[in-house]
């Protein structure tokens, strides 16, 4: 069961799944909102240590869901990557579905991991500001649901093409006896 358009693009998914985990892994180490400079102890009780994420401690809840999201990108990302090096070939519709579905999680991951950096790295004391993010957050959120919609029903359609022969064939085989 060749799909000839698919090895056109292994190249293009292959740059994408590497710039995706170059970005994933930049912004691990350099997490929104930066890292402390130096060590604060105060009362020999140590409050933040150097190199250490800012977000963390203002924006705990934020920035444990943002690490989340970001370390699944990466991971799919990652995954992806060592699927082309794998050595199978893309011609193959059960190992494209599986390159297909890992970029997926990779893209929507990054998606959402973009908008937990951004609630972050949001200062929530200004009402002003609140209000303002509040309405960005409402339409980024928006738009990342359209994406998980969007992508859902390609994951469909792809799964179904994926399928079709397989049904197509047991249905002949059931038909003869």
């Amino acid at each position: 069961m060749d799909d000839p358009m698919a090895e056109r693009n292994a190249g293009a998914l292959l740059v994408a799944a590497s710039v995706i985990a170059a970005m994933n892994y930049q912004a691990g180490i350099s997490p929104p909102g930066g890292t402390y400079l130096d060590t604060k102890i105060v009362n020999g009780t140590m409050e933040y240590q150097a190199g250490q994420a800012i977000a963390a401690y203002v924006s705990p809840y934020e920035y444990k869901r943002f690490s989340i999201a970001n370390t699944i990108s990466f991971s799919f990302s990652i995954t992806t990557m060592l699927l082309f090096l794998s050595g199978f070939s893309l011609k193959r519709r059960a190992f494209s579905f599986l390159v297909t579905a890992s970029m997926f999680a990779t893209i929507t991951a990054t998606s959402w991991s973009y908008k937990l950096a951004m609630e972050a790295t949001t200062p929530a004391h200004d009402e002003q500001l609140k209000i303002e993010w509040d309405n960005i957050s409402r339409l980024v959120t928006g738009a990342l649901y359209m994406l998980f919609v969007i992508a859902g029903i390609t994951l469909i359609i792809f799964t179904a093409k994926l399928l079709k022969p397989r049904v197509t064939a047991y249905r002949q085989e059931t038909d003869k006896t």
